[in-house]
């Protein structure tokens, strides 16, 4: 419930210019009807207390909104408090902030949206499948009836996961086989080279190699002929008293290291020069084309396992087509059981609907349903039907009322108590209509905070609340009407400017019966 709004220096251009400059209003729970004459502002000052709750853009410097909701604002990252505060500041721009704590103009309506319910002119979203859906399954108080649901929406997930999924593989499909003509020709390309891990820092190191094997050659020549000086150095060795083993163990280690030197330059010389410059001529491309050779060896696994899971698509798509068929048939049988219960609840709804309809002289509806594609709903596209009339070709007048009366019908079914905003509910009515609307109103206002326009008297003698808008000196002000001053705003709506004493009995007679 809103309990207060603040608004300081609004204003506002449509067709004239309309100047609010401080407005401070009290509300309570139930009717709220602002009234007064054609172009004082009624609408605009609607918009201003719903512009705090960012449905429109404010155009005044400041607005403040007091709630009593218990809204968990940790939902939105914002720290819970006692209150409710919703405050608008305009400078360059519009800043929004509940609680003091800086929000987004999205997250305020977010947030608004859990208690304001704004019903426009021609706004039909109460008449939406979706809509008539929640209040059907609302109504059904079978407690096995979430179990269904809960059951089917999550299989219509599964459903709706591999449904992506199948359109996905029929997506690969099609360029599937010149994707695999492709792998199977870099696979094709990487297996004739035939990388090996560490390969071709071995060739490089032989290629290095190859350069100098004319001087390893010459090298061992000249060493070997220290050999001719090694007895020598054994006699002088046992002359000088000395052990000889530390130089046999020499010439044993340097005999080794000639051998293998001997056998390296004999390895180097039947090498095939032009082989090895070939092959890292291959590995180089290799490497150009993937970074280095273990890269290379990691691209060929992954293209392989791609390769693999591209000629397994017709076997995929086919395990997912059954897939799909096997929960298409369990999600038609819940949707109908779905269905079913809900046909149930809707005769119950149709009955009340009906029976406000009657009240608000219009004539009976019907709740029609119609399958529909599986949906996250179910099956079922259901509608609201007057006299055999889609609700989209009715006047405003049977519109507006048969709005009213499915307001009415869902009423017990809310779980939370809501604001509505209604901007001339009661518009191109009769009388006799009139006063239908003004009583079921004043029911949902039970439940509801209703803040209303109207220029109709039989609404404004039904508030719980009445304010007058008027423009003085081409500025709007609005203030809380007394009983007296109520009774001469409903005269005026009665009688127009020229109030009559009968307009004025008439008013009387109105709020007594109101009023006591």
């Amino acid at each position: 419930m809103i309990e207060r709004v603040y608004l300081k220096e609004y204003v506002t251009f449509d067709e004239v210019e309309l100047e609010f400059n401080e407005i401070e209003l009290e509300f309570s729970k139930g009717l709220i009807v602002f009234t007064g004459p054609s172009g004082a502002g009624k609408s605009v000052l609607m918009r201003g207390i719903l512009s705090i709750f960012g449905y429109f853009d404010l155009n005044a410097k400041l607005g403040e909104a007091v709630v009593d909701n218990d809204v968990d604002l940790e939902k939105y990252g914002l720290e819970n408090d006692d209150v409710l505060i919703f405050k608008q500041i305009k400078k360059n721009k519009n800043r929004f902030f509940i609680n003091n704590q800086a929000v987004s103009k999205k997250t305020v309506k977010e947030i608004a949206d859990i208690f304001i319910n704004y019903l426009s002119l021609r706004e039909i979203k109460e008449f939406e499948n979706e809509n008539i859906i929640s209040v059907l399954d609302k109504m059904i108080k079978d407690k096995n009836y979430k179990t269904l649901i809960k059951e089917y929406r999550e299989l219509f997930y599964k459903y709706m996961k591999n449904k992506k999924e199948l359109e996905t593989l029929k997506s690969l499909e099609k360029e599937a086989e010149e994707k695999k003509e492709f792998l199977k020709f870099e696979l094709e390309k990487i297996e004739q080279i035939d990388p090996k891990p560490g390969e071709f820092e071995e060739l490089m190191q032989i290629k290095k190699d190859l350069s100098k094997v004319e001087k390893i050659k010459e090298k061992i020549f000249e060493v070997e002929r220290i050999f001719d000086f090694e007895h020598g150095v054994y006699e002088l060795l046992e002359m000088s008293g000395v052990e000889s083993e530390f130089f046999s163990n020499a010439m044993n280690e340097l005999r080794i290291a000639i051998d293998k030197a001997q056998e390296k330059a004999e390895y180097l010389e039947n090498v095939d020069i032009e082989e090895v410059l070939e092959r890292l001529s291959n590995l180089q491309e290799l490497i150009r084309r993937y970074g280095s050779i273990d890269e290379c060896l990691q691209a060929y696994e992954k293209k392989k396992k791609e390769l693999n899971e591209l000629e397994n698509l017709s076997f995929q798509k086919e395990e997912l087509e059954n897939s799909i068929l096997n929960y298409e048939r369990e999600l038609l049988l819940l949707a109908g059981k779905i269905s079913a219960k809900r046909k149930k609840s809707a005769e119950e709804l149709k009955n009340k609907l009906n029976y406000y309809l009657e009240k608000l002289y219009m004539p009976k509806a019907d709740i029609v349903f119609n399958e529909t594609e599986l949906n996250s709903l179910g099956k079922d596209k259901v509608e609201i039907i007057v006299n055999d009339i889609d609700i989209n070709t009715i006047s405003t007048g049977e519109f507006n009322r048969l709005r009213v009366a499915l307001l009415a019908s869902m009423l017990e079914y809310e779980d939370n108590e809501k604001t509505l905003f209604l901007d001339e509910i009661d518009a191109n009515l009769s009388g006799e209509e009139s006063m239908s609307v003004a009583e079921v109103l004043k029911y949902l206002s039970s439940k509801y905070q209703i803040f209303a326009i109207s220029h109709q008297p039989q609404l404004a003698s039904k508030a719980n609340k009445h304010f007058l808008v008027e423009k003085k000196e081409g500025k709007s002000i609005v203030k809380e009407l007394t009983f007296d001053e109520r009774v001469q705003e409903v005269a005026r709506i009665i009688g127009g400017i020229e109030k009559s004493q009968k307009a004025v009995e008439y008013a009387k007679e109105l709020l007594k019966d109101e009023n006591g």
